[in-house]
């Protein structure tokens, strides 16, 4: 299997992974999820999983991906992609 192709499979397993925990937690709680909202994220989190991936040579000095850490970016996808962001972006004084 192409290493690329494996690197997404792995990234949008994480993703159905925090959709599972998220489900199980709601369950476990007595809570509802609106799951209009969930899909919304879902898209997001695979979205950014797609594009770090593709991506994947100009981030190896701040994020290597690799099959871990592939299925950690899914799982945490949206938090990772903010600290990327926060990290690239230069700073401003005030």
């Amino acid at each position: 299997m192409n290493q690329v192709f494996e690197l997404y499979v792995m990234g949008l397993g994480g993703v159905i992974l925090h959709l599972l925990t998220k489900l199980y937690n709601a369950k476990k709680k007595g809570i509802k999820l609106d799951f209009g909202l969930e899909l919304i994220s879902i898209g997001i989190s695979a979205l950014i999983v797609l594009l770090f991936v593709f991506a994947k040579d100009d981030l190896k000095p701040f994020y290597p991906l690799n099959t871990f850490t592939a299925i950690l970016l899914g799982y945490s996808a949206q938090s990772v992609a903010r600290q990327l962001f926060k990290m690239a972006m230069p700073k401003t004084e005030k």
